[in-house]
């Protein structure tokens, strides 16, 4: 079913994570070298309620529609809705998508491909997202275009990222290609599915690049839908709290998965509860790295668990999920926000060179083996 408001999403021209020791039992690899993601099922279970609401109020199904969808935060991190599907067919004119097919079409999408043009709804799996308005903002959340999503329909799961924007007052749109994928109706016109049946779930900070590549969204996705399932979605926060015995929250559960990345799980799963399990495995990660074992996790812990894993030399121009392993561990050094996008721009390069001044290497703005290993060693 086509929404009754004309898409505006087209007029707003606005990693790879370690491996996680919670990551969920059924992530198996498939013989090609990729875990497979939880079922429909598991990813239901991890966001059903809605732990933290976002959203000032409630969306709407369609433009006439009355709010009744408040878009969530889970305990793990993920920022999940669950509406309808009506399909968006914006972008390049494909046999499926154009002025014919669609009452609606528009040649043009919010977030561009990596070569400029639109992009290709008929063949990318992407979602929208509404406007920024007084009742939800998307950029508060660290989501962008790009940012990859899970979407569920009856036992269908398909990784999509983030690729439109809509109108401010409705919810639940997905391109051609999602809903094709997920087998639902995608005629422009005609399709969709009506009621609650299906969820997006969104993974602040993991982001494909370049935007119309859906195998950097699947095998993305499938890693933070393990996490997520798991008990460990993300680590991205604006800041980095010292935390110690008797913290709680989101924050906490970060510090636990990536203790156990290194090697020094807290438990079974991540608790959330900063507990005496915590601060030993905190304890020998530190006394590893060669910190103060004082069994909290101050700004230097946090600098040493988030740089963790490979060593890439980046530099202005680089993208990828080793940039924003970067950007979150310069938020903890500096602690000021570095945005995790990603992408190595100007304003990273500065932090970086803050950074490199304050731990007493070379300050050229390029994170090499040195910068690398001063930022692992928790400096």
């Amino acid at each position: 079913m086509r929404r009754s408001l004309i898409a505006v999403a087209g007029v707003v021209a606005l990693a790879a994570s370690l491996t996680g020791a919670w990551a969920f039992a059924s992530g198996t690899d498939d013989g090609g070298g990729k875990a497979e993601g939880p079922t429909a099922d598991q990813l239901r279970e991890a966001v059903n309620g809605c732990d933290t609401q976002l959203s000032n109020g409630e969306y709407a199904e369609d433009a006439d529609g009355s709010g009744s969808i408040p878009v969530c935060k889970s305990a793990g991190g993920a920022v999940h809705w669950k509406s309808d599907f009506d399909i968006d067919c914006d972008g390049q004119r494909t046999d499926e998508c154009n002025e014919n097919t669609d009452p609606s079409w528009q040649n043009e999408t919010a977030f561009p491909q990596s070569d400029g043009q639109p992009l290709n709804s008929a063949t990318l799996p992407h979602i929208v997202v509404p406007l920024p308005s007084d009742k939800w903002d998307y950029k508060g959340e660290g989501i962008e275009g790009g940012t990859v999503a899970a979407v569920t329909y009856e036992d269908k799961v398909v990784y999509a990222v983030v690729g439109d924007l809509g109108p401010k007052p409705i919810i639940g749109e997905g391109s051609y290609a999602l809903a094709e994928a997920l087998g639902i109706d995608p005629d422009p016109a005609t399709g969709g599915v009506s009621g609650k049946v299906v969820d997006f779930i969104l993974f602040p900070g993991v982001k494909a690049t370049p935007i119309e590549d859906p195998a950097q969204s699947e095998s993305l996705g499938s890693e933070a839908a393990n996490k997520l399932v798991g008990g460990c979605a993300g680590y991205g926060f604006k800041a980095y709290p010292d935390l110690a015995t008797g913290s709680k929250g989101s924050e906490v559960r970060a510090a636990q998965c990536l203790l156990a990345d290194a090697g020094f799980p807290t438990g079974d799963k991540p608790s959330g509860s900063f507990d005496d399990k915590t601060v030993t495995a905190t304890k020998e990660f530190q006394t590893k790295v060669g910190l103060e074992a004082s069994g909290k996790v101050d700004k230097h812990t946090w600098t040493a668990l988030l740089s963790m894993g490979e060593t890439p030399e980046l530099k202005e121009g680089s993208s990828g999920a080793d940039v924003s392993r970067v950007q979150r561990a310069l938020t903890a050094a500096l602690g000021a926000e570095v945005s995790q996008d990603g992408q190595f721009g100007p304003k990273t390069k500065q932090a970086v060179t803050d950074y490199q001044t304050a731990a007493g290497v070379e300050a050229n703005g390029v994170v090499n083996a040195e910068t690398w290993k001063a930022l692992q060693a928790g400096k």
